[in-house]
């Protein structure tokens, strides 16, 4: 059930009395339930965290921050666009590039802060990695502009692949444009 079941659900407890309101709860539920069906049964699983920062490599743009189980790559380009990826992974190919990615600032630098952290200084946005993988994206002035928490997978104590939970926070008045961004 997610959020507008929820408020659907409590609009027809409201409107149309107790027992069509459980019949809605009920359906709702029915229907989560049902889109889950069809997937293979998951089994055991071991949830995984970054873990903590064990070494930095810096390059152009950023660099590489590895962690106990996981890298991030980090790269700032010269207009100010920030790439982030995990594991491996790389701006390119991207069907939200229309040609090329952007060269990397090369003044932008991956440098140590405060607490265990590290972070990238451009000229236009400065990106701060917490010792445990959570990621800042700030204007040179400090203030916030979103927040990345760090991912969060379940590995199958049988093996294969992993699912992967990545959270965001941005302000309520924030206009934050790119993938996956609202």
């Amino acid at each position: 059930m997610d959020g507008r079941d929820l408020v659907r659900s409590v609009k027809a407890v409201g409107s149309a009395g107790a027992a069509q309101g459980l019949r809605a709860v009920r359906a709702a539920w029915r229907r989560r339930r049902a889109d889950a069906a069809g997937l293979p049964e998951r089994g055991a699983e071991r949830a995984r965290v970054p873990g903590p920062v064990r070494e930095v490599d810096p390059g152009p743009g950023g660099g590489v921050v590895r962690f106990a189980r996981s890298e991030l790559r980090i790269t700032v380009t010269a207009g100010g666009a920030v790439f982030w990826g995990w594991d491996g992974a790389e701006p390119e190919p991207s069907y939200a590039l229309a040609d090329r990615c952007p060269v990397p600032d090369p003044r932008a630098v991956l440098e140590p802060d405060k607490d265990g952290a590290w972070r990238v200084v451009a000229e236009r946005v400065t990106v701060i990695v917490s010792r445990h993988g959570a990621i800042e994206v700030q204007t040179p002035g400090g203030v916030l502009l979103r927040r990345e928490l760090p991912p969060r997978w379940w590995e199958p104590a049988a093996g294969g692949g992993a699912r992967w939970m990545q959270r965001s926070e941005v302000g309520a008045d924030a206009r934050f444009f790119g993938l996956g961004g609202r």
